[in-house]
């Protein structure tokens, strides 16, 4: 009778600390495949949501968030807060994707414009990258490439009358 009660209480108490142990596991393989290089990204994903803009604003509020994350970029640069230029950058590309992706863009300009949209992305790692790397040349080199494909976006939708929402 004791070995009985002593054997249920095993298997109760297993059963309860199972699943923290499983937990506790799944969170050991994450930091150990972070730790080995595993899981690793390049950039940022792609924010969604208030940080890159929702579906209530147009495309001339999004462009004045990004005018604004523009002048801040520049101040980082100026300032030579490198390690900064890669969020600034970032916030830009993320604003820039979503104005384009809600732009009323004729079928026939919609591919050029994606193909500047990329070149954004493109070129918002490539600033990241030599913020961190310190090199300022390199930075000021692709903020000047940053900004004519930004203008050229801005030019595109503006062109075709903004946002997708603006026509409601």
């Amino acid at each position: 009778m004791m070995v009985r009660r002593s054997l249920v209480l095993m298997v109760v108490a297993t059963v309860v600390a199972a699943p923290g142990c499983s937990g506790k596991r799944e969170h050991a393989e994450e930091s150990r495949q972070i730790e080995t290089g595993k899981v690793q990204r390049s950039e940022p994903p792609v924010r969604v949501g208030a940080a890159a803009g929702n579906r209530g604003e147009s495309a001339n509020e999004l462009f004045s968030r990004i005018h604004d994350h523009e002048s801040k970029l520049s101040q980082t640069i100026t300032s030579n807060r490198l390690d900064e230029v890669g969020r600034e950058a970032f916030l830009i590309r993320d604003l820039t994707v979503t104005a384009a992706n809600q732009a009323n863009v004729p079928v026939n300009q919609r591919a050029e414009l994606e193909q500047h949209v990329s070149t954004v992305r493109r070129v918002a790692t490539d600033l990241s990258k030599a913020g961190k790397d310190g090199d300022l040349d390199e930075v000021k080199a692709r903020n000047s490439e940053f900004q004519r494909e930004l203008g050229i976006i801005e030019r595109m939708i503006g062109q075709v009358g903004g946002s997708s929402l603006d026509t409601e």
